[in-house]
């Protein structure tokens, strides 16, 4: 079982809060199980996707607040999963299935932004220590390439967004589309921005221009 960082000693027990809070997370987590990909329209199967990962973003970061730990969310093209962070290093958070890998229904892909976004705050997380997490993995991943004996080896969880315990998140915006040439709906998307705290925005059908 993993232990991870708590910047606090908390009393043992629940607070009336902290019960009303697991409260809402049940009431969110019926309706995320609600979302499925099975649409057979690929506008609803863009807006299940990105209001699925929305419900779920939103009581991932009610769980970091609730139990005072800090986490990250990792996003590639086909899915994202929740980590958190122990003190030293980034994990899976094994205790709630809700926050493991999830991938997209088939055709659908993610696009990530980060930077096209308004800077108001300071930065949440060091950049430069994020460049260089990337360069080691991209090192890694050579190095399995040259040697067959390091093809088990783990790649490093690196999150690109961070979920304080405080509440704030490094501001983004995550575009979910289908892949080019696997749908006639090519130019259709839904958006989801989160800015600095939840809940986040999910917005759409939008069409490229």
């Amino acid at each position: 079982m993993n232990h991870y960082f708590n910047r606090n000693n908390r009393p043992n027990g629940f607070t009336l809060i902290e019960v009303m809070l697991v409260i809402v997370l049940v009431g969110l987590m019926v309706s995320v199980v609600q979302f499925t990909a099975s649409g057979d329209k690929a506008e609803e199967t863009l807006e299940q996707s990105s209001k699925r990962f929305a419900g779920v973003f939103n009581i991932a970061a009610e769980y970091g607040m609730l139990n005072n730990i800090e986490l990250g969310l990792m996003i590639d093209k086909n899915g994202y999963q929740f980590l958190g962070f122990d003190g030293v290093s980034w994990s899976d958070v094994s205790e709630n299935e809700l926050f493991s890998r999830y991938k997209l229904p088939k055709g659908v892909e993610l696009v990530l932004q980060l930077d096209d976004l308004p800077i108001e705050e300071p930065q949440l997380f060091d950049t430069e220590s994020f460049n260089e997490l990337q360069a080691e993995n991209t090192e890694d991943e050579l190095k399995e390439e040259d040697d067959s004996e390091n093809m088990v080896k783990k790649k490093k969880l690196i999150p690109q967004i961070y979920m304080l315990s405080g509440g704030e998140i490094t501001p983004f915006s995550l575009r979910f589309q289908f892949i080019e040439n696997d749908y006639t709906e090519a130019k259709l998307y839904f958006k989801v921005t989160g800015l600095y705290t939840t809940p986040l925005n999910v917005e759409g059908p939008l069409f490229d221009d």
